[in-house]
Formats: C-alpha cells, sequence, structure tokens
C-alpha cells in the first residue's frame, strides 16, 4: 500500500493536491474506494479515496495507524559534498536507513561549487528525493536536508555524540571508538555523523571538529568510499538498537 506525505492543511480539508496526484492516478492507477497512507508527519491514517481528477484526489479517514518506523536515536549525516549525483543517492538511501536529517557540507576538498543562486533548487531537488524515499520506506516522519553550509558555519553545540568518519584512523588499525559510541547510545539521543567528500578531510578540519568534541572514528579495516560510509553508520545503529 502507498503512503503518502502531506501537509497539516491537506489533512484537514482531506484533499492530496500537489505532485502526488499524478503518482495516485497514473503511476499507482488508483481508482474510487482505494486505500492508501497519508501522513503530516506526525500521524499515519489509512484512507480510501472518495473522488479523483487530473488535479485533486480527495479521501475519507478509515482510522489511525500506530506507527513504529523511526530510529530510537536521531542522527544527523553532515555529508561532505560529493561529485555527480552521489549526494542524491545518499539522501536517498540514507532516509530508507533512518537518518533524522542531512546537512550537505562544503569542505575544503569538495571539488563541486554551488552557486549561491542554485542552492534552493538544489535543496528542492534534494527534499523530494528524501520525500519519496520516506514514502517508499513507510518512515512516521520526513526526513529534511536542512541546508548547504560550509563545515564552520554549522553549530554542532545540541548533539549528545559526535562521530568523525576519518580514513587515516582506520589505516592506523584503530577499531574500538565507532563500536564504544554506537554500545552507548540511548534513546532520544542525537548524533551528529560527519563525513568527508571523495579526498578525505583535510587535517585542519580534523583538529576543528576534534575540538568540538568530534571522536574520529574507522568504519571497519577497509577504506570506503564517501557514499558508502553513511550507510554504514546507519546500519550498524539500526542493528544495535532496532533487533531484539
Amino acid at each position: 500500500m502507498q503512503k503518502y506525505f502531506i501537509s497539516e492543511e491537506q489533512l484537514a480539508n482531506k484533499i492530496i493536491d500537489n505532485d502526488d496526484v499524478f503518482h495516485i492516478t497514473s503511476v499507482m492507477r488508483s481508482k474510487i474506494d482505494d486505500q492508501i497512507l497519508v501522513s503530516d508527519g506526525n500521524k499515519t491514517y489509512l484512507v480510501k479515496i472518495s473522488s479523483l481528477s487530473n488535479k485533486m484526489v480527495s479521501f475519507e479517514i478509515i482510522k489511525e495507524e500506530a506507527g513504529n518506523n523511526e530510529m530510537p536515536v536521531f542522527v544527523t549525516i553532515f555529508q561532505g559534498y560529493p561529485k555527480g549525483d552521489k549526494m542524491e543517492d545518499i539522501i536517498k538511501h540514507g532516509t530508507e536507513l533512518g537518518a533524522y536529517e542531512f546537512y550537505p557540507v562544503m569542505m575544503k576538498r569538495s571539488i563541486v561549487k554551488i552557486d549561491e543562486k542554485k542552492k534552493q533548487s538544489k535543496l528542492d531537488r534534494f527534499n523530494k528525493i528524501a520525500k519519496e524515499a520516506a514514502e517508499q520506506s513507510y518512515r512516521d516522519r520526513l526526513p529534511k536536508v536542512v541546508d548547504i553550509l560550509n563545515l564552520k558555519q554549522i553549530d554542532f553545540s545540541s548533539y549528545d555524540y559526535k562521530i568523525l568518519c576519518y580514513e587515516e584512523v582506520a589505516k592506523e588499525k584503530e577499531d574500538s571508538n565507532f563500536k564504544n559510541i554506537v554500545k552507548k547510545l540511548k534513546k532520544n539521543d542525537k548524533v551528529a555523523v560527519v563525513i568527508g567528500p571523495e579526498g578525505g578531510i583535510d587535517k585542519d578540519e580534523v583538529s576543528y571538529l576534534m575540538n568540538l568534541g568530534f571522536i574520529p572514528c574507522a568504519l571497519g579495516p577497509r577504506i570506503l568510499r564517501t557514499e558508502t560510509a553513511p550507510f554504514y553508520v546507519l546500519s550498524s545503529i539500526s542493528y544495535e538498537m532496532e533487533l531484539k
């Protein structure tokens, strides 16, 4: 059954009148009386379609669905901005794996340069990808791609744990920091995860982050690509906290 995230206003009016209309009518080929799930990001409801048109879908609420599909901790991915479409894949699969929110971060070794005039369109695109991935994976809330920032513009003060994924400590065979942090996590903890771009993290950035309380962590004995590291982190936390 397909799930759709809608606004509080749409929920109150029991209508869908955005891009999801095309998906419901043309992709899913839904009909009157078909059932779908809708969520305003707080609660999820099983609803029955009562009317269809090219511009709007109206529905009747059948019942509230009990949701429990969120990670018990809030993991924010601070991803060094990578080349190509890698950021889109990180957001898509990171959402499926339970990330709370994302920040694409411009770092010293980031090759991509973002035109300020195009930043909002990038954020809109990223958030659309997060929405589609959240619907597909039955998330209870909609992760947000908050902003594209330079590293030193970010306030890390509110996080309970700060993980710096750093390939140099993997080369030195460090093998316990990440595991020790994951073992300590408790429900509702806030976790910041910084991952460098393709060229890695500059030593000055490492010093800066360590002064802010970040712990340099190896993610196993192998050196991971920038687009692989967030999935390793999220999967490991999910395994530790969500599988009985």
